[in-house]
């Protein structure tokens, strides 16, 4: 139960008592014959009552025990009374009260009674506790009435019940240096919202008249009028209430008010009291006016409560030091300005050498470099777990604060040159340095664990620009150039100890997640054999004991001008020396097992070799993806794969024989890359010596070719080859074309492929053996487009082909040949479905729609 006004409670009591004491002593008394009591006025005796209203505007639902005491009275003239109410309200459990002293008089000639009171008000609305000073005047008369009531709160009228704090947390602004640390100035911002409730003043006026009559002494009578009420912080409040107050006998009451304003809006409020004796002595009804001498104030019960809220911002701020979210220490720095004189590594006073700050450097640190006056740095160690970056590229640190924090004074373009080799040790980065290292490789590391190279140029590296050897864990090779490598032979080396790359990674040793991307390579001259970008795992002169995980993503870089090349009248050539190099060259060999191998969005162009090459050795497993680069003036294939090995794998091959039964080792998918101008094939796809594959080759455009896409399978190979959807033209010789032999099984799907304008056939598929071997193909040519080209099939030796020839189109022959002991089954209800002239040669077996394999 909340608290209550201690006078409230106390008059309370006293008025209870005064009520109940006085009851008693006039019950006692001898009432006047009826004679007597005709022709005398009333005599009025104390009350008690019970009421219940409604909520309404300002208030809620509340019931109250009434009380009414006659404390002076002249019968027939004139009456002061005491009125008090205990309120109880229904939602909050709590209590209020008021009290009133009222005095009115009867004017006889008038018939008509004039009144006034002074009110005490309290109300606890279970949050807040509140009181009001009233006063009122009322004219009663036999058909109609005037009141008018006023309510002015006093003492503390403006209570705060609810304080939210919200905080919005830090606001990181600009960043700077002091001492070794990296700092924020920031910003922290608290909303204060307070909630609190008002008592309001006011007042209220109204009229009204009788209505009608019920019995002897009941009445009903309509009242209309006007309130208003204002309170600091709120709006004024303006509204009109009408109501009907219906007394259908002395001890029961009933009333019904509808009011309106803009505030609280339209409220319907009942109400129902009940009091005990009756309001009227008996016989009384020859005073109907006197008799309402007696009658309960007609006023505002309750002290009416506004809401209102305020929020206030409070702003601080402080600086923050940028937090290593690995460490969850401090980011240190030490800072180097090149040439400046002495210094403590701070930004105030940094080192003048970065000798010197790597002397002191530790794990976590960074070495922070600026240019200043640089004749120079000389070979140097990146000692682990530190991070060497200049202020030469934008520079972005990642915070427990904030991801990705740009430096200051990073961006400023000029990188400090380096003259010899940097080595890496474990947990290293370095960015930003221009390392030119004529004679010596440029950025290399061995037996180490994740590292970062990036934003760096390499100029003029012998043998490689960057070189990894046995980097595992996570390596990330980015936005660097790579320029002038060289190697100082014109004999290109393989699969030997030596090595020459601009960009080199080898492992052999334990699993690796490698992205090397954005990265440009460039201008490695003739007569050296250097590739763009090479990278080795588990190769054959240097296997794996054990198997090795991992990724490789090589994505958007730009490879060009490598090695001594020439366009001749028939195409891209060597030149007379001889030198070759890849653009992007991928070697796995025994024991590795990278998922994914990623070659996707680079740009080659004026390769002496290959344009990208994936050799796939032993019982190595890969599923790679070769997708959306442009190769442009490649001296050899375009793409290049070749597989060999043993049958260990990743999930089986589907096939319509029994005895084609076996799981991929490698699946590769090759697909919407653009390949123009190339010495010889477009793609280029290799299985022999036990190998299982599933292969893709789908969307891509090739023009300028000696050959489209040229797919072997020989020596015991189990492959599937998809084949659909790619656009090839002006292919020195075939545009499709697909060979297997000893003993090696194909199930290959070519659709929807478009081929112009080639020297030889369209597609061509050849299945053959040497010796005793028996090679198998079951193919699905559907829905291709051969213009000035033929389709040709051949099987011979031995071996079986099953076609299903399904919707192509020729303005040429559809060829098909069999010979020598070999078995070539055709499903010969689909030929009529083909467009173009049919010429076969041999014996032919016809099988059902689907038994190749094909629905």
């Amino acid at each position: 139960m909340s608290k209550l006004s201690p006078l409230v409670y106390i008059s309370w009591l006293l008025l209870v008592t005064l009520t109940l004491a006085t009851s008693k002593t006039v019950n006692a008394q001898t009432e006047p014959s009826t004679e007597t009591a005709k022709d005398n006025p009333p005599f009025f005796t104390p009350r008690l009552g019970i009421n219940y209203t409604t909520s309404g505007a300002g208030f809620d639902d509340f019931a109250s025990f009434e009380g009414f005491i006659p404390l002076l009275q002249n019968p027939g003239n004139s009456l002061t009374f005491l009125e008090g109410q205990l309120l109880w309200s229904i939602n909050d459990s709590t209590l209020g009260g008021n009290l009133l002293l009222g005095h009115r008089f009867y004017s006889s000639s008038d018939d008509r009674i004039i009144g006034g009171y002074i009110a005490y008000d309290n109300r606890n609305t279970g949050l807040a506790n509140f009181n009001q000073l009233g006063a009122g005047f009322e004219s009663l008369g036999q058909n109609w009435d005037v009141r008018a009531n006023v309510y002015i709160p006093v003492g503390d009228t403006r209570q705060q019940v609810k304080e939210d704090i919200f905080d919005t947390g830090v606001v990181l602004q600009d960043t700077f240096f002091a001492g070794n640390y990296l700092n924020f100035h920031s910003l922290r911002s608290r909303q204060i919202l307070r909630q609190y409730q008002v008592a309001m003043a006011g007042f209220d006026i109204e009229a009204g008249a009788k209505i009608a009559q019920l019995g002897a002494t009941g009445d009903i009578r309509g009242y209309a009028g006007l309130y208003y009420y204002d309170a600091p912080g709120s709006a004024e409040i303006l509204g009109w209430r009408t109501r009907l107050a219906v007394r259908p006998s002395d001890t029961l009451s009933l009333g019904l008010s509808v009011q309106n304003d803009a505030t609280f809006g339209t409220n319907l409020v009942l109400s129902l009291a009940a009091s005990f004796p009756a309001r009227r002595l008996k016989d009384s009804s020859s005073h109907q006016v006197l008799a309402r001498m007696n009658q309960s104030v007609a006023r505002q019960a309750n002290i009416l409560v506004d809401r209102q809220s305020e929020s206030e911002w409070l702003t601080e701020s402080f600086t923050v030091q940028a937090t290593n979210p690995k460490t969850n220490n401090p980011y240190f720095f030490e800072h180097v300005n090149l040439g400046a004189g002495g210094g403590d590594g701070t930004f105030e006073r940094p080192y003048g050498t970065l000798q010197d700050a790597l002397n002191v450097a530790g794990a976590e640190n960074i070495v922070y470099v600026q240019p200043g006056t640089n004749s120079g740095i000389g070979s140097f160690t990146v000692p682990d777990g530190v991070q060497l970056l200049s202020t030469g590229p934008v520079q972005q640190l990642d915070t427990i604060q904030q991801a990705s924090v740009l430096l200051p004074l990073s961006g400023a373009s000029v990188l400090p040159q380096v003259r010899g080799t940097v080595t890496l040790g474990d947990n290293t980065t370095i960015s930003g340095f221009y390392v030119d290292s004529p004679g010596t490789q440029a950025i290399s590391g061995r037996n180490l664990s994740n590292v970062t190279i990036r934003d760096n140029l390499v100029t003029n590296a012998l043998g490689e620009g960057i070189f990894l050897e046995n980097a595992i864990g996570r390596v990330r090779i980015i936005n660097n150039t790579v320029k002038g490598t060289t190697n100082g032979t014109t004999v290109p080396i393989r699969f030997t100890g030596n090595v020459e790359s601009g960009i080199f990674i080898r492992n052999n040793i334990g699993p690796v997640d490698l992205t090397i991307s954005g990265n440009t390579v460039e201008d490695n001259p003739s007569p050296s054999a250097i590739d763009g970008i090479e990278v080795s795992i588990c190769l054959n002169f240097e296997p794996c004991s054990s198997p090795v995980q991992g990724t490789v993503q090589i994505l958007n870089n730009t490879i060009r001008n490598l090695g001594n090349f020439s366009d001749s009248s028939g195409g891209v050539s060597t030149s007379s020396s001889g030198v070759r190099t890849d653009g992007i060259d991928i070697n796995i060999g025994n024991n590795a097992q990278i998922v994914p191998l990623t070659i996707s969005g680079n740009t080659l162009d004026n390769i002496s070799d290959s344009g990208i090459t994936l050799a796939f050795n032993g019982d190595s497993q890969a599923i790679a993806t070769v997708s959306n680069n442009v190769l442009r003036k490649v001296a050899d294939h375009g793409v290049s794969i070749v597989i060999q090995g043993a049958t260990l794998g990743l999930g089986t091959i589907p096939s319509v024989d029994s005895s084609i039964q076996g799981t991929p080792k490698v699946q590769i998918t090759v697909s919407a890359n653009t390949i123009d101008t190339t010495g010889t094939e477009g793609i280029r796809f290799k299985t022999h010596e036990n190998s299982v594959s599933t292969t893709t080759i789908t969307n891509n455009t090739i023009s300028n070719t000696a050959i489209g896409i040229n797919a072997e399978f020989k020596d015991r190979t189990l492959s599937t080859t998809t084949i659909t959807n790619n656009t090839i033209s002006n292919s020195v010789d075939k545009g499709i074309n697909i060979e297997t032999k000893d003993s090696s099984q194909l199930r290959a799907l070519i659709e929807s492929n478009m081929v112009i304008n080639v020297g030889s056939d369209g597609i061509r598929i050849l299945d053959r053996n040497k010796d005793a071997s028996n090679s198998q193909v079951f193919a699905g040519v559907r829905l291709n487009a051969l213009t000035s080209n033929d389709f040709k099939a051949i099987v011979s030796n031995n071996a079986k082909l099953c076609l299903q020839l399904l919707s192509n189109t020729s303005n040429s022959d559809f060829k098909l040949t069999q010979t020598d002991y070999s078995t070539f089954q055709v499903e010969n209800a689909l030929l009529g479905t083909n467009t173009g002239t049919m010429n076969p040669k041999g014996t032919f077996t016809n099988v059902p729609q689907g038994a190749c394999g094909f629905p």
